[in-house]
């Protein structure tokens, strides 16, 4: 039987043990210095104390950070700019500043922040061309961030977006080798999902209304997340057209939009006409095909969750192309 596996594989680079020891030592040296300069400067309200705190907070964390993380190529020299930024806001919290000092540096650190990330999502997205785009975002993520799962909802957040308004254009991501399946024509899985983001987008002005005679801010706030809402089914209801499932040489790729991914091994695969199941790809979808797996599997969903699996239920448009296929015969 083969190993289980799935499609965003944990890669395992040399002195990997040792990075994140690297980034545990130095947010909790961070931590720690933050906490004593904070309590110092409430304990011991003197001039001396509070410039003595700030200088740790302002200089000694950029140093460890540069020490314990750049030094050790876990991050590049850039991102010493934000870092030293957010420091200084900081430290002016411990030592008088001139009054324009904090609105300065909370506005270079943020727009520094900004820099850094579309950079990264940039030149992750370069790389996706004919690839899978979750995947490369996970990947640049991950060279901000030292966790898998932070990396996780990292690589969410900017797939929303890129699927909401970068991707209308885009043809369906299928790597070299790969076959691809539909999944959204007749589910109507992408239909639905876009109706529901056209319901939400006149919910949020109805509701907008009717809250604003009680409350402006309340109002703006639902606003607020009732276009974020719009934005994030509009991304679900594109990403089942772009991210269909995939059958490669050994193993199927299922990808039910932003939603779920797993890889599976043909080994461990048995292909049926019903049968229950633990994932329905898509969701409210009839089925018409069940994958019944010898071993679970790990299927990765939006935000880093997991979830293992040993049955699934597809709702392909082709069925009998996709039984017919090579790797799928093996079953």
């Amino acid at each position: 039987m083969g190993q289980a596996f799935s499609l965003r594989p944990v890669v395992h680079p040399p002195g990997k043990g040792l990075r994140v020891t690297r980034w545990q030592l130095f947010w909790c040296a961070a931590l720690f210095i933050n906490l004593v300069a904070f309590w110092m400067v409430h304990a011991i309200p003197k001039p001396a104390v509070s410039f003595g705190a700030a200088f740790d907070v302002a200089v000694t964390v950029p140093v460890l950070y540069f020490l314990l993380v750049v030094r050790a190529g876990l991050q590049p020299l850039t991102t010493m700019i934000p870092l030293c930024l957010l420091a200084l806001l900081r430290a002016s919290y411990l030592a008088p500043f001139p009054a324009a000092t904090r609105p300065m540096l909370s506005a270079g650190a943020e727009i520094a922040i900004i820099a850094l990330v579309i950079t990264r999502v940039r030149r992750g997205l370069g790389k996706a061309e004919s690839g899978d785009v979750l995947q490369r975002l996970e990947a640049a993520a991950l060279e901000m961030v030292p966790s898998r799962r932070l990396a996780g909802v990292l690589a969410t957040e900017m797939a929303v977006f890129y699927y909401a308004f970068g991707a209308w254009r885009k043809r369906p991501e299928v790597p070299d080798g790969a076959r691809a399946f539909t999944i959204h024509r007749q589910s109507g899985a992408a239909a639905l999902f876009g109706m529901l983001a056209a319901v939400s987008m006149m919910e949020a002005a109805l509701v907008h209304l009717v809250v604003m005679r009680w409350s402006r801010t309340s109002a703006w706030v639902l606003t607020a997340l009732s276009a974020y809402g719009t934005i994030w089914l509009a991304a679900i209801a594109r990403s089942f057209s772009l991210r269909p499932v995939l059958v490669k040489d050994g193993a199927i790729v299922v990808r039910s939009g932003l939603l779920w991914t797993a890889e599976i091994p043909a080994a461990i695969i048995e292909i049926n006409r019903e049968g229950p199941f633990d994932l329905k790809v898509p969701p409210a979808s009839e089925p018409n095909l069940v994958l019944k797996l010898s071993q679970p599997v790990t299927a990765r969903g939006m935000y880093g969750a997991t979830r293992h699996v040993t049955s699934i239920t597809l709702a392909i448009d082709d069925p009998d192309g996709f039984a017919a296929e090579p790797t799928s015969r093996r079953f």
